[in-house]
Formats: structure tokens, C-alpha cells, sequence
């Protein structure tokens, strides 16, 4: 009595309570949608993350454990805390191959970047047959290593090998490519040099085709302009063409050195031999190499992990260098 009491709209009531009924159906409809999305996307990665976990991520942490044991595949695994590193940091013929590895990482940086880069720029001018040349160049990226450098361990072959050949009907000696360490060029003999020649002769179309496709986003508009100036063809690529490569010869640099210090294959075909020697007097003899030879012929799979991520350290520092110092030469747009 004496009091007002608030009168109710029934009908705005209802529609607020529609309303709210409403916006909670939508986000639960968008929420399932979003759901159903993530389902799909999951489902599609499901078997790329299962061969990451299966095929990387194991075994990279069973190395890693096993570089900390004397695991030798056969007897009693024991825990040896960092005893195989520091044998890996004391062994001369770690450092042999390390050394070898390191020369044949910096002869090929130069035979498979350069060549790349000059063919590419050949490749980038409207040619006839074109297209063929690129072909052409890039045939021996497909190709199988094992088989290529089958192939390439009858071209040296000192008794009939092709280069051989060549190399007498032009008057000069024959030489041992692949089993003689009598003859070296710039310090480094012969067998190395024929890896070197192989892996670089296999590298070069897959870094021509990276130097293609950044030649492709130079505007064409600036040659144009240096050309009115006066601009010679070398001052074109040196004041142009070599400054907004560089964010791909830096691509380049990175990837083909990691793929240089994890080199295994080409030496190992063409050097392997029955005294599992890389190579006479193991003079191809690279980390993975000797990695191979301690883990899978002498069974010391705990030696043999360790010397794979102490590699593996190196690797990082060396990529970490060269991202840190590559803003000093590295023009990105």
C-alpha cells in the first residue's frame, strides 16, 4: 500500500530472452564450426606430425640419450655422463675429419654458389631454349647421389675413365683421381677434389634455380634506368643485381653449408672401400663419414651420438653467426 509496483513488459522480456538465446545458439554454432575446422586442419597435419615425432623427434632424442651411455649395440647399456664427448674433443682423426670437412665445405661453397649465380643470370635473359638449359642444369638434383656418383666413379677411373681420356688427347698425364694422395691442387688431393667436383656438379641447378627465382622479383624498371645513365652490364649486376640478391645468395649460403658439413653419400660411394677407409689414406674422410664408421661398423652407437651432436652444435653456431653479421651486407626491400 502506497507503493508503485514496476509494471512488466511480457513481450520485451520475451524478446530479450530470445535475444540471448539467440547470440548463445550463434557462438555455439560458430564455436563448433571453429571446432569442426581445427578438426580438419589437425586431421590433414596428423600424418606430417607423425612422421615429425616418428622419424625426427624419437630418434633425436634416442641419440641423445645414447651419446651420454657406452651403448655398442650388443651388452649392457651404462650411463657414462660426458666421457664420449670428451673423447669425441681428444680424437685426432675427429679433428682429421672435421678438417676435411671444413675444406670441402669452403671448395664447394665457391664452385656451387658462383657457377649458380652466373648461370642464373645467363638463364634470366629471353634466350632460345631457354627453358631446355633449365631443364638441363637442374636433371642432376633429381638424380640419384648413389647413382651419379657411381657414374662419376667410372668418369675418374684412371685405366678408362673418361676425364682420363680427355685429358690425353689434349697431351697431359693421366691422373689418379680416386686412389692416389701423391697429387693435390691448393693443398687438397686429388680424391678430395673429385668429391668436391661431384657434389658440386650436383648442387649447382638447385642454387641456379634460387638465384632464378630472386632474379624474378628485381623490377626490370631499374636495369632500365641505370642502362639511360650509362650503366655498363657489369655496373648493372654489381650495383644491382648483386645487392638485391643478397637476401637469396644469404638463403643459399646457409642452406648449402649446412648440406656441406652433413655430407656422407658422395664420399662415401666414391671412396668406400673394403678396409672401411673413406678413400686412400681416408683423405674423404668427413664427420658423418667417420660418424657412420664408428656407429655402424665399430658399434659404438654412444661415440657415435655424441660426435653426431657435437656436428649438430657446430652447425647451430655457425648458422647463428652468420644471421647475426648478416645484417652488414644483407639489403632486404
Amino acid at each position: 500500500a502506497g507503493y508503485d509496483l514496476p509494471t512488466i513488459d511480457g513481450e520485451a522480456a520475451m524478446s530479450k530472452v530470445q535475444a540471448t538465446l539467440a547470440q548463445g545458439s550463434a557462438r555455439r554454432s560458430v564455436s563448433a564450426k571453429k571446432l569442426r575446422e581445427a578438426l580438419d586442419a589437425y586431421s590433414m597435419l596428423l600424418p606430417t606430425i607423425l612422421g615429425v615425432v616418428v622419424f625426427f623427434a624419437v630418434p633425436l632424442g634416442m641419440s641423445l640419450y645414447l651419446s651420454f651411455t657406452n651403448s655398442r649395440l650388443a651388452g649392457e647399456t651404462r650411463f657414462i655422463g660426458l666421457e664420449n664427448y670428451a673423447n669425441v674433443l681428444s680424437d685426432r682423426i675427429f679433428y682429421e675429419s672435421l678438417w676435411n670437412t671444413f675444406v670441402f665445405s669452403a671448395a664447394t661453397m665457391v664452385l656451387s654458389m658462383i657457377p649458380a649465380l652466373l648461370l642464373a643470370v645467363f638463364l634470366n635473359e629471353q634466350l632460345r631454349g631457354r627453358a631446355f638449359f633449365r631443364t638441363l642444369f637442374f636433371i642432376p638434383v633429381v638424380a640419384s647421389v648413389v647413382a651419379v656418383s657411381l657414374l662419376w666413379k667410372y668418369l675418374l677411373n684412371f685405366d678408362f675413365g673418361f676425364l682420363n681420356y680427355a685429358l690425353s688427347l689434349v697431351g697431359l698425364s693421366r691422373q689418379s683421381w680416386l686412389t692416389s694422395i701423391e697429387t693435390s691442387f691448393l693443398g687438397i688431393p686429388l680424391p678430395m677434389w673429385s668429391v668436391i667436383l661431384v657434389f658440386s656438379w650436383k648442387t649447382v641447378g638447385y642454387n641456379m634455380v634460387i638465384f632464378l627465382a630472386g632474379l624474378q622479383g628485381i623490377s626490370r624498371q631499374l636495369y632500365e634506368a641505370a642502362s639511360i645513365d650509362g650503366a655498363s652490364r657489369w655496373q648493372q649486376f654489381m650495383k644491382i643485381t648483386v645487392p638485391m640478391l643478397s637476401p637469396t645468395s644469404f638463403f643459399v649460403l646457409v642452406t648449402t653449408l649446412i648440406n656441406c658439413l652433413q655430407v656422407f653419400d658422395v664420399p662415401f660411394a666414391l671412396g668406400w672401400t673394403r678396409s672401411n677407409n673413406a678413400g686412400p689414406a681416408d683423405s674423404m674422410l668427413t664427420v658423418v663419414v667417420n660418424l657412420y664408421r664408428e656407429g655402424f661398423i665399430s658399434f659404438r652407437m654412444g661415440y657415435a651420438s655424441a660426435m653426431a651432436w657435437v656436428l649438430t652444435i657446430m652447425i647451430l653456431i655457425i648458422t647463428f653467426v652468420q644471421f647475426r653479421v648478416s645484417n652488414r651486407w644483407v639489403n632486404y626491400e
